[in-house]
């Protein structure tokens, strides 16, 4: 799920390989239904710099870029070996960045401008399944079936910390901004 910060959307993604965009100011009407995937939708985000567009990740090795006009991807963007878990836009102004987790292991960096992976994150030792930019800070979370965190700098792209608490599987990982 992911709720538009401006608008009144929210996209919902699931098992039917199916994005759907509902409108809560319509009494929650389905707006617009987005099809590409070839397996199911595992996650949505909407791009904090472009109020009109979104990314998603599914279980066919794809992660899409979209735009709320249009119920065919923009683009896909190709790299990862196996399924794809997750997908989250930095939020910071100077970089056009998405992160992707993925069952191949690993966590890639796409410049989603020039649609290249740019860095590709192997700290995990089995399928990732969170990723998550904080929100002040240049760090990005990673969180796998392998019972890790993972703390990555994201200026120099270096693992800081691998945070094992004996936790389990990572499905979210969450900040509050100035924490």
């Amino acid at each position: 799920i992911a709720v538009h910060d401006q608008l009144p959307i929210m996209l919902t993604s699931s098992d039917d390989m199916r994005i759907k965009a509902w409108d809560w100011s319509r009494n929650w009407a389905c707006t617009m239904i987005f099809e590409g995937h070839q397996h199911y939708v595992m996650s949505v985000c909407f791009n904090p710099k472009d109020a009109m567009t979104f990314a998603s990740a599914s279980l066919d090795t794809t992660i899409k870029v979209w735009n709320l006009s249009s119920p065919e991807p923009n683009y896909s963007l190709l790299g990862h070996e196996d399924s794809v878990n997750c997908v989250e836009y930095y939020p910071g102004g100077d970089k056009p960045y998405l992160v992707s987790g993925s069952d191949d292991h690993t966590v890639k960096v796409w410049d989603y401008q020039t649609r290249a992976c740019i860095q590709t994150l192997t700290h995990h030792v089995h399928n990732v399944t969170a990723a998550f930019f904080h929100p002040d800070v240049p760090l990005l979370f990673t969180g796998g079936e392998d019972e890790i965190i993972g703390v990555v700098n994201t200026q120099t792209w270096r693992t800081e910390q691998s945070l094992n608490y004996g936790m389990q599987r990572a499905w979210t990982i969450a900040a509050r901004p100035s924490s």
